[in-house]
C-alpha cells in the first residue's frame, strides 16, 4: 500500500507488519458537524482496510476535554464542565455507532495530566521549553525544520505579526505548552495553577499509546498549521525525529459552494441530518472524492449517494434471497477482490473502489437472471467483504424468520399456487429482499 506523505507531497510505501495511527478527536463542547465526521470516516476505512490485508492496528483517536472553549460553553449554561463534556462525548460515540465506525482507543486528555505535566517537565529540562510567570511556552528556535509539515517559512509568518502586539514570549511563534489560570478546572503543577495547551495533548497520548511516534498521524486540513505543526516540533525537540511517518490530511467541506465556517454560521450538524436510513448514505458521499479533496456538500448530494448505496445493499439482499431460496448457502470470504484492494492501496482511493465495486453488483444482478447461483453467491461473498471494509451496513437475511418466508415462497411458486406466491413476494418486497 501506498500513502501520500502531505508533508513531502510524496508517496510512501507502507509495508510495516503494524501500524500505529492517530487520528485528531474532537473537542467536545459541541455537537460535531459533517466537516468532523469526514476524517473519522476515512481514517474508519483505513483501519478497517489494513486489518483486511491482516496488518495489526493500533488506532488512536483522542477526546479533548480540557479546552477554553469547553469552560465557556459551561459557564453559559450554568453546569459543570464534566456535565458538559460527558454529555458531548456521549453524543460523539452515539454518532460512532450510527456511523459504523470501528472500536478505537480513545483516551480523554483530562485522565492523563500527569503524563502531560511530565512531558513539559522534559522539554524544560532539554531547554525546548522556558518558564514566563507561571505559563511555559516552546522555544520554535530549538528545533531546526520548524514549518515542514505545513510547509509554512517561520520568517514568513513573523512578517505578518504586529510588531506593536507585547508579549513576554521570546518568539511571536512560541506557543503555550501549559497555562495559568484558575479560571474553570485546573490542576497544581510545578510552574503554576493551570492547565495544558492544546498542542501537548496528542504528543502525550501518542507518546503513551504508541511510543516516540506513529505511522500515520491524520485530521483534517484546518489541523495542519499551527496545530500539527507544533506536536511535532516538540517531538523533534525530545526525540530528533518527527511525529509521524506519513501525514494525512482530509480535504475540507463545502455547503452548497460554501466553506464550511462560523461566520456564514453554515455549520451541518450530523445529529441533525444523519438517521438510520441515510447513514450509509454520508459515508458513500464521501467516497465520492479522493480524501485529500475539498468536496461540496449538499443535501441533494447526499439524497443521491444514499439512493446508490441503498441500490447496492438492495442487489445483495436480492441475490441472497434466491441463493437461500435454491439452497446456496452465504460463506463469508476471507479477502477482497484484488482490483478492490488495488484501488485502496493507491492511496485510499475510494472513487476507484467504488466505481469498480458499482461493477461487480451489475455483474451480480446479472448472474442472477442467468439463474448462477453458485457463482453469484460467490460474487455476493466478495461485494459483501468489500462493504464490510467500507462500513456499509447490511443484513444477511439467515435468521429463521427470513429463511422460512423465503423457502415458503420458492415451495409456492414450485407448487405453481401463484396467489400464495405472490402474497409471500410482496412481504419479501416490503422486507428488501426482492
Amino acid at each position: 500500500m501506498k500513502l501520500l506523505n502531505s508533508s513531502t507531497n510524496q508517496l510512501v510505501d507502507l509495508n510495516d507488519q503494524k501500524i500505529t495511527i492517530y487520528n485528531c478527536g474532537p473537542t467536545v463542547y459541541n455537537y460535531v458537524h459533517i466537516g468532523n465526521v469526514r476524517p473519522l470516516v476515512v481514517f474508519d476505512v483505513l483501519h478497517r482496510f489494513l486489518l483486511n490485508q491482516r496488518k495489526e492496528v493500533v488506532y488512536i483517536q483522542n477526546i479533548t476535554d480540557v479546552d477554553d472553549k469547553i469552560i465557556k460553553a459551561a459557564a453559559a449554561e450554568g453546569i459543570s464542565e464534566k456535565e458538559l463534556t460527558t454529555r458531548y462525548t456521549n453524543a460523539y460515540q452515539d454518532i460512532f455507532q450510527l456511523l459504523n465506525i470501528r472500536p478505537v482507543i480513545m483516551p480523554h486528555v483530562s485522565e492523563h495530566i500527569e503524563a502531560i505535566k511530565e512531558y513539559i517537565s522534559n522539554l524544560i529540562k532539554i531547554g525546548a521549553a522556558y518558564v514566563v510567570d507561571g505559563d511555559v511556552y516552546f522555544d520554535i528556535s530549538k528545533v531546526p525544520n520548524y514549518g515542514h509539515v505545513s510547509h509554512q517559512d517561520p520568517n514568513k509568518l513573523l512578517e505578518g505579526v504586529r510588531k506593536e502586539n507585547k508579549t513576554n514570549k521570546k518568539n511571536h511563534l512560541d506557543f503555550v505548552l501549559w497555562k495559568q489560570t484558575t479560571e474553570g478546572i485546573s490542576w497544581e503543577s510545578p510552574w503554576s495553577q493551570g492547565r495544558p495547551g492544546w498542542h501537548t495533548e496528542c504528543c502525550v497520548l501518542i507518546n503513551k499509546y504508541a511510543g516516540d511516534h506513529v505511522t500515520i498521524h491524520g485530521g483534517g486540513v484546518d489541523l495542519k498549521f499551527p496545530h500539527h505543526e507544533n506536536e511535532n516540533a516538540q517531538n523533534f525537540a525530545l526525540y530528533g525525529r518527527d511525529i509521524a511517518d506519513i501525514w494525512m490530511h482530509v480535504g475540507h467541506i463545502n455547503v452548497e459552494g460554501a466553506k464550511m465556517s462560523k461566520s456564514l454560521n453554515n455549520f451541518i450538524l450530523v445529529k441533525d441530518l444523519v438517521n438510520a436510513n441515510n447513514a450509509n448514505g454520508l459515508r458513500w458521499f464521501f467516497y465520492k472524492a479522493k480524501y485529500e479533496q475539498p468536496v461540496n456538500f449538499s443535501k441533494q448530494l447526499l439524497d443521491e449517494a444514499t439512493k446508490e448505496v441503498n441500490s447496492v445493499v438492495r442487489a445483495i439482499a436480492v441475490a441472497r434471497t434466491y441463493n437461500i431460496a435454491n439452497d446456496v448457502f452465504f460463506k463469508e470470504a476471507a479477502q477482497v477482490a484484488d482490483e478492490f484492494a488495488s484501488a485502496l492501496s493507491d492511496d485510499l482511493n475510494l472513487p476507484n473502489a467504488i466505481t469498480y465495486l458499482l461493477s461487480q453488483v451489475s455483474k451480480l444482478n446479472t448472474i442472477i437472471r442467468e439463474k448462477k447461483y453458485i457463482e453469484a453467491n460467490s460474487l455476493c461473498c466478495v461485494i459483501a467483504k468489500e462493504l464490510d471494509v467500507l462500513g456499509i451496513k447490511y443484513e444477511l437475511q439467515d435468521h429463521a424468520a427470513s429463511v422460512k418466508l423465503i423457502k415458503d415462497w420458492k415451495k409456492a411458486v414450485d407448487e405453481k399456487n401463484y396467489e400464495q406466491a405472490d402474497q409471500l413476494r410482496k412481504q419479501l418486497v416490503e422486507k428488501g429482499l426482492l
